[in-house]
């Protein structure tokens, strides 16, 4: 199996180690290289050569491959490290709109213990409306690193903790496109969204915007809102009372709370 092969191979077993607790060796070798009938030593051998060594896998005591980090999951939700982000972007949609804010807060032990938050310049102008909303001016971005410039410094805020967001799809999007473009790297974090978070542990919620979050739980943004690190702080803040009601609930590790916020399936009728 040459290099290239091999690559292109891990990655689409990466890809479906995504959607899954893991993967067997015969599955590996099924899915990904879709060898449908060898024997359990053979498996064995082939998803060794395809996987081990590569430091986005590691494999259970039951002999699954999951991914880096996977069967970190039982950690209780106390002693769990989550990255709260936000960004403030020039528009939605990701290359061809750019970060031009973004900040992180540390949570872990149960609180808020580090920041990190930069402006970017995006290299393209600032729509009005952008600059109506954040209040994000190109002369306050024109003298700003570019995101090439604090990729590494983020990527270690972020290390391998549980990326969390509001509305995290939008977040992560965003920082996955950045680093892609600065770093040539994938990122491969667990994520939670403490929007998702709140229609399962809030029921009484009707609305759930970062805004609604703030007022049920008499959260102060403290700065003009849509700033990346006002809003992280009140997401981050948000998290620490969510997980504290998961925890009532009986959820006490991350294995347990990524399980309850799995899509609920529909009965058929």
């Amino acid at each position: 199996m040459t290099d290239v092969p091999k690559l292109l191979s891990a990655d689409l077993a990466l890809e479906l180690l995504e959607n899954t607790s893991g993967l067997s060796s015969l599955e590996i070798c099924q899915q990904v290289l879709a060898i449908r009938s060898l024997s359990p030593g053979m498996a064995e051998r082939l998803s060794a050569a395809l996987l081990f060594g590569d430091p986005r896998f590691s494999r259970l005591p039951d002999g699954n491959w999951v991914q880096a980090g996977a069967a970190a999951e039982s950690v209780p939700l106390e002693e769990a490290v989550f990255v709260v982000v936000d960004v403030e972007t020039t528009g939605f949609r990701p290359p061809a709109d750019r970060v031009i804010e973004v900040a992180a807060v540390r949570v872990a032990g149960g609180a808020a213990v580090e920041e990190f938050s930069t402006l970017v310049n995006p290299g393209r102008p600032i729509p009005g409306p952008i600059t109506g909303l954040t209040g994000i001016t190109w002369d306050m971005v024109a003298r700003a690193p570019e995101f090439s410039q604090v990729a590494e410094d983020f990527l270690d805020f972020l290390g391998d903790s549980v990326f969390v967001a509001h509305n995290a799809p939008f977040d992560w999007r965003f920082i996955q496109s950045e680093v892609s473009l600065a770093a040539g790297r994938r990122l491969l974090n667990r994520r939670l969204c403490t929007r998702h978070m709140a229609a399962r542990l809030c029921p009484e919620l009707s609305r759930r915007s970062l805004d609604d979050l703030a007022r049920f739980f008499n959260l102060d943004f403290g700065q003009r809102r849509h700033r990346a690190l006002g809003d992280a702080r009140v997401a981050a803040e948000a998290l620490l009372l969510l997980v504290a009601r998961a925890k009532e609930l009986g959820i006490e590790n991350l294995a347990t709370l990524f399980e309850c916020l799995e899509p609920r399936k529909t009965r058929k009728k």
